[in-house]
């Protein structure tokens, strides 16, 4: 089986995109991706899945991405991408095309309907499928051009519209199975989840960052995830974890992500001002985050958008692999998890309540129960070995022919 994954993304470092990669070529099948390309060659091999690459720059240039744009623009299809998705069935048929952002919907189906094969679509829950917008490229126009003929409103009506349209919808957790099958009539059969789940052995091969400026193997060391999260959510952190400092003296936290630098300036003086300064950091390097968790004691998921509460993400699983308790808010996925695998704290909106949460893994028993629980949820009922099968059971069943249902009729008595 030959598998074309369209992607308005890049490829890599979308590690959603690899782990579907890696878990469809393990089953022997061939795979293509057709992402945005960044500067790197037009046509690569990324272990073993073969990546065609579209040029940013080059997309909307000259008279065919004027035109281009203009139909993306209109009717949400791509021609980049269908022109792309043509050549690769040219030197190998494709057998299922799969659709990874709301951006390439349409396209993903043209494409579907012209090579007469089944579509994929690979999407988060409805909210942030409809949230995550092109990132601002080009000039004023183009982005005035976006905000007009790419808002949530447009983007809602367009997956209320096509997603029913698509063979088989895969998304990343129940709540966001549920919200597609109770608010988009999406038929129950047809959506599948499948997690965010990280490889079982990510400890074995992940090494501790250093450079910290502290001891991580003798300091209580919690990091928290910033990405996605609003700087209200993150001033909420930066004051839990001065409050915190009073009773747990060791206390070193890394604010781990992409946090724009005016936000960034003003949570450095709240830190200062909290006389916390000296225990609080910020880590806006491209690390990954596995190599910031493999050093903590703890990992803190704020408070994000509501775009993201039928959301659970990545973060949390690459916590449990390492065996890193999570401390997450009462968002409904997170929540269940937790509770399902006793591998943290579910805890209120509110500086009082990360406080105490804080302060309650400070205790090194406390702490080590939950991480005892997070390994064995990564080895069981997390185990990304299990969602690998899934998804290629999943591609695999699209192209079983079904037994023609013949009905023998029964001689007359």
């Amino acid at each position: 089986m030959h598998v074309c994954l369209l992607t308005a993304g890049t490829f890599p470092p979308d590690e959603r995109l690899a782990q579907a990669g890696a878990a469809l070529r393990a089953g022997g099948h061939a795979v293509t991706v057709c992402a945005r390309g960044t500067g790197g060659p037009t046509e690569a091999i990324v272990d073993g899945i073969d990546v065609r690459r579209l040029p940013d720059d080059d997309l909307y240039s000259g008279p065919k991405g004027i035109l281009d744009g203009a139909r993306y623009a209109l009717s949400y299809v791509q021609p980049a991408w269908l022109r792309a998705a043509s050549a690769v069935d040219d030197e190998q048929s494709i057998d299922v095309c799969c659709v990874t952002d709301l951006d390439l919907l349409k396209t993903g189906l043209k494409i579907g309907s012209k090579l007469d094969v089944p579509v994929v679509a690979d999407l988060p829950s409805a909210p942030a499928a409809t949230a995550t917008a092109e990132a601002a490229r080009g000039g004023r126009l183009r982005q005035y051009g976006r905000r007009v003929f790419h808002s949530s409103w447009r983007r809602g009506r367009l997956l209320g519209k096509r997603v029913p349209d698509v063979d088989r919808l895969v998304t990343t957790c129940e709540e966001a199975r549920a919200e597609y099958v109770r608010e988009r009539e999406i038929d129950p059969e047809r959506v599948a989840i499948v997690c965010e789940t990280v490889e079982s052995d990510l400890a074995a091969r992940t090494e501790p960052v250093d450079g910290l400026g502290f001891d991580h193997e003798t300091a209580f060391v919690v990091t928290v995830v910033a990405d996605g999260v609003s700087q209200n959510s993150l001033e909420t952190v930066v004051t839990a974890a001065a409050r915190a400092a009073d009773r747990a003296a060791d206390l070193r936290v890394l604010i781990v992500g992409d946090v724009e630098e005016a936000a960034l300036d003003d949570l450095e003086r709240l830190a200062r001002r909290q006389l916390a300064a000296g225990r609080i950091s910020f880590r806006t390097e491209n690390l990954e985050l596995a190599n910031y968790l493999a050093a903590s004691d703890v990992c803190v998921l704020p408070e994000r958008s509501q775009a993201t509460e039928t959301t659970v993400p990545r973060a949390f699983f690459t916590a449990l692999a390492l065996g890193v308790p999570v401390v997450a808010g009462e968002t409904p996925p997170l929540k269940r998890l937790l509770d399902r695998t006793g591998a943290g704290l579910c805890v209120r909106h509110g500086t009082g309540a990360l406080t105490g949460a804080l302060v309650e893994l400070a205790d090194p028993d406390r702490r080590n129960e939950l991480a005892a629980n997070a390994r064995v949820a990564a080895e069981g009922v997390f185990d990304s070995e299990c969602d690998a099968k899934k998804l290629r059971e999943l591609y695999e069943s699209l192209l079983v022919t079904p037994e023609p249902d013949v009905t023998v009729p029964r001689a007359d008595s």
